[in-house]
């Protein structure tokens, strides 16, 4: 998009669907409205000609490239000039028309292709007429020539079908030129046949009765017909259905009797323990609705959502009732462990489609975390989709990688349950790439999900897996992990599943074959899902324009939890919308002619970090917050894998280190910056506003001379232990030399660069360190001294097969001494 600190003209992105193949071009004639109205507002003089067919062009570039201010390079007379028009300043054809001539009038002249700043490398549109200006070698151009309007790409980076509806758009927009007193609002930017098309690829066929059940329906099913089929396994633990069922009718049982009612909020936090399950299908079962935690966020954050939900109680496992002094606690374990024959009340009537199945909480911009609110009707239908989209069924055995407090953790829990499969739990956060590998082969498993960044961590040690299926989602995913995909598993399917928590997990899906090509494709809509590429005032965009995806159908969340406001903006009402309402996702996308969706970023500042969606606006409030700053800027620039890294420019009295180590108290792992930078002054456009721009600039400059610090080769030259393991801190994260008593996490570092850290140790020292230790350190000196008490590598112990006895059904059985 274009902003202020962008240069001109606007860049045309790239509309290729496969390898460019040459220049292309199209043409067609004007059609009799378009001569109409190009005649009303030029009176047929050349000069106005171009002037008319320059303010067509800047309104059919600002609907297909999603800017207000598009910018172009017109030919005249006297050459090229480079121009920008400022779209919310003008309100009917006429006020355009007027101002597109003031803007040329007062445009510098450019050089031959416009050397004064215009695209030279195949992204901006030339417009000319031939009554006026000369022939010129513009990357993209658009003529008009006798009433033949032409379009060409000499780089080919815009394919015929892409010029074809610019072509067509821009005869629209010349035809309603034929009122000058029309409001530019109403001023069609897209021909009617290419409307219709994308009306169509974004409306599939709806299963209504997929979504007219609950998230419990199918796996009662199971619980019937297949009670002795193991269920879940975590660690030393396995549950059958039968137990699975039972273990959750009691947690059910004992939430009624504190008092549970239908539509409360109950907490979960149980890590990844075999309590979770239990705990999740007895919340389901008394009618109220989980909110899962994640046991590494910081406690104030915890409770901050447990007060936001209003939980009447938080279900807990082993330990982590520390983490929250002062909450409601209900040990999940101890209900597990009761008297078998005490009287508990029956868990009652289960519950209703409309019922609320959880709530989950993101990233908010405003400094304060959301909680989207799902039905069951929400997300029965997705959990229909995906047992027939993935294949599963009772032979299959799915890994859950996602901590349950994100919504991807619901992508794998239900269909899996729904479908009789065997869920194997897992802590990706303490598990490294080869311990999640092993598990996998222990047992065989067959369908995965996890987002990009760690799965190029993992493929390499995927060789001899029983995998049918990898699912890639939270992030987009490259070309070459999609090929390496393709080279190392043969035969196991690649699927891109795209959608925000509001939609219940997924809106869209895409099959990646073994040729990625170009682009970053996220699919088609999944049943009950409409999808519309969006003006901004909701319209729909044809093929090839840029535009804010919205979602309607079944699947959209109820709301924000307490947060009228925020789901009035977010969901707005529309005849339009399938289910009366839209939801606005701020990711920008475009159609393919074939149907499929190519994503191409945010409209706003939110980021996706390890696949955790991240609001800018509530880190800088959160950096703001903390005494002694005055004023915070975040900014993310890619690092060397093309992953987002965060750099926050700070105005404050306080040293960037001790800034880092207050915002790691108050924020998840992956929302710190991996740099703080002390700045006298933020700067600033005449605006007020941070000067984007520059402040990117800066940050590219941080992380360039943090790689320039790495050394070439890891601990090189250091004589003792602590220094060794500093220079491999230093190799991974860049930057100035890491003292013993430096923190690896507040310099940046996170689990994956853990992951690489324990593999350059194990490389150069020999000694395998478990990821889990290693995340509870943080300095060398620390990481030494673990080194020292490892001594050599150790085999991790093999995890038991879903065959296993159950620990935790001795505990139902109320032997307390039995647990793993």
């Amino acid at each position: 998009m274009t902003s202020d600190q962008d240069p001109l003209p606007t860049r045309f992105r790239s509309r290729r669907t496969e390898a460019a193949t040459g220049p292309s071009s199209t043409e067609q004639l004007l059609s009799p409205a378009a001569v109409a109205g190009l005649a009303r507002v030029s009176g047929g003089r050349p000069l106005e000609e171009l002037v008319a067919l320059v303010a067509a062009a800047a309104l059919v570039t600002s609907a297909a490239e999603a800017t207000a201010e598009p910018g172009l390079l017109a030919v005249g007379p006297e050459g090229p000039v480079i121009f920008q028009l400022d779209l919310a300043t003008v309100g009917t054809v006429g006020e355009l028309v007027r101002a597109t001539d003031g803007a040329l009038r007062r445009a510098p002249t450019a050089g031959e292709n416009g050397e004064n700043g215009e695209d030279r490398d195949g992204g901006g549109l030339t417009v000319r007429t031939s009554r006026v200006g000369p022939p010129s070698r513009a990357v993209l151009e658009l003529t008009l020539e006798d009433g033949l309007l032409r379009l060409r790409d000499a780089a080919g980076d815009r394919e015929p079908w892409f010029l074809g509806v610019l072509a067509r758009a821009v005869d629209q927009v010349l035809a309603d030129f034929a009122e000058p007193g029309r409001p530019l609002g109403r001023v069609r930017r897209a021909a009617p046949q290419d409307l219709a098309t994308a009306r169509a690829l974004g409306s599939p066929a709806d299963l209504t009765e997929a979504a007219d059940r609950t998230l419990l329906t199918p796996i009662e099913s199971v619980v019937r017909e297949h009670p002795d089929r193991p269920a879940v396994v975590a660690g030393k633990d396995t549950l059958t259905y039968g137990e699975l069922w039972h273990a959750a009718g009691r947690v059910a049982a004992r939430l009624v009797a504190l008092g549970t009612r239908p539509g409360d909020r109950v907490g979960v936090l149980t890590g990844k323990a075999i309590e979770a399950l239990p705990a999740v299908l007895g919340v389901l079962r008394a009618r109220a609705a989980y909110v899962p935690l994640d046991p590494g966020s910081p406690e104030h954050r915890l409770t901050g959502m447990i007060a936001d939900a209003g939980c009447v109680t938080v279900l807990t496992a082993g330990n982590l009732a520390t983490r929250l002094p002062g909450a409601p606690v209900t040990d999940v374990g101890e209900v597990l462990r009761g008297d078998p024959a005490t009287d508990l009340p029956g868990p009652g009537p289960g519950p209703e489609p409309d019922d609320l199945a959880y709530v989950i909480y993101t990233s908010g911009s405003t400094g304060t975390p959301k909680g989207v609110r799902v039905t069951h009707r929400a997300i029965a239908g997705y959990v229909s989709w995906k047992v027939d989209y993935d294949a599963l069924d009772g032979t299959s055995r799915v890994l859950q990688i996602p901590s349950l407090a994100f919504d991807s953790s619901v992508s794998d829990i239900f269909p899996a349950l729904a479908a009789g499969a065997l869920l194997v739990l897992v802590d990706a956060h303490r598990d490294l790439p080869r311990d999640l590998a092993g598990t996998m082969r222990e047992h065989a498993v067959t369908h995965a999900t996890v987002v990009p960044s760690l799965y190029r961590l993992l493929l390499p040690e995927l060789d001899g897996t029983a995998l049918r299926l990898v699912t890639v989602a939270g992030e987009a995913v490259p070309a070459e992990l999609v090929a390496r995909h393709h080279t190392q598993l043969p035969g196991v399917r690649l699927v891109n599943e795209y959608g925000p928590t509001e939609n219940a997990v997924c809106a869209t899906a895409f099959d990646h074959g073994p040729d990625a090509g170009p682009g970053f494709p996220i699919g088609r809509p999944i049943a009950n899902t409409h999808v519309r590429v969006a003006a901004p005032d909701l319209s729909p965009l044809p093929a090839g324009f840029v535009g804010e995806l919205l979602l309607t159908g079944t699947g959209l969340a109820a709301g924000y939890h307490a947060g009228p406001e925020l789901t009035a903006a977010a969901f707005p009402r529309s005849d339009e919308a399938a289910g009366g309402r839209w939801y606005r996702t701020g990711d920008l996308g475009w159609w393919r002619p074939d149907g499929l969706l190519e994503f191409c970023g945010r409209a706003d500042g939110q980021l996706k970090i390890r696949g955790h969606r991240v609001e800018r606006g509530e880190i800088e409030a959160a950096l703001s917050r903390l005494d002694g700053v005055d004023a915070a800027v975040v900014v993310a620039v890619p690092d060397r894998e093309g992953a987002p890294s965060l750099v926050a420019f700070l105005e404050t009295t306080r040293s960037p280190e001790s800034v880092a180590r207050a915002v790691a108290e108050r924020l998840p792992a992956a929302m710190v910056p991996a740099h703080h930078v002390r700045l006298a002054a933020i700067p600033r456009l005449v605006s007020g506003k941070p000067d984007a721009a520059r402040l990117t600039g800066l940050a590219r400059d941080v992380l360039l001379d943090a790689a320039a610090q790495r050394p070439a080769e890891p601990g090189a030259g250091a004589a003792d232990l602590v220094g060794t393991i500093g220079g491999i801190f230093q190799s991974v994260l860049g930057g100035a030399p890491f003292g013993p008593d430096d923190d690896f996490f507040l310099r940046g570092g996170h689990s994956l660069a853990a992951v690489t850290v324990i593999g350059r140790i194990e490389e150069r020292l020999g000694v395998l360190l478990d990821l889990g230790d290693f995340l509870d350190l943080g300095t060398a000196r620390e990481v030494a001294e673990l080194v020292r008490e490892t001594g050599t590598p150790a085999a991790p112990a093999p995890a038991p097969t879903a065959s296993d006895d159950s620990a935790l059904w001795r505990l139902l059985d109320g032997d307390p001494d039995s647990r793993g």
